[in-house]
């Protein structure tokens, strides 16, 4: 998929930046069963309808508007708690430029997996202060010692 910042982050899973429109049809016709979607709709560029579109197409959507100068706990549990409930399905996810989602990627790797996996969080974009911030709360809340 030409999908800007694609990436697949397991069999299931996939992430990247602001889809096109026209790559919805590309992304279920690749088997994709559910749209989590964490952009703001303040961002600078959207898919403006993007629900419908979706749901046109017969594709669950869900949206996590995740402010990108100030991430919040409880949309990070969300994110968790959507990966969690639909671990049967292949899921497509997004923000505008698949940073908000890097580092939400490695966090959920970290506590699922246990791993500290550095090329999840900085592949496409270092985290900024507020990020990082973050990250090291996430990480001590489950008991992860970054090193």
């Amino acid at each position: 998929m030409d999908i800007y910042n694609f990436f697949q982050y397991s069999d299931r899973i996939i992430c990247a930046g602001l889809p096109k429109e026209a790559d919805f049809k590309q992304i279920k016709e690749a088997g994709y069963e559910i749209v989590l979607s964490l952009s703001m709709p303040s961002d600078s560029i959207t898919i403006e309808n993007e629900d419908k579109i979706l749901a046109n197409l017969e594709i669950p959507y869900f949206h996590i508007p995740v402010d990108a100068n100030a991430p919040k706990e409880r949309d990070f549990e969300q994110f968790m708690y959507l990966l969690e409930a639909f671990k049967r399905y292949k899921i497509f996810i997004h923000c505008t430029k698949n940073c908000r989602l890097s580092t939400f990627i490695y966090l959920y790797h970290a506590i699922k997996k246990n791993e500290l996996n550095k090329i999840l969080l900085t592949q496409f974009c270092e985290p900024r202060k507020e990020w990082i911030r973050f990250r090291k709360q996430i990480l001590k809340k489950y008991n992860i010692e970054e090193k």
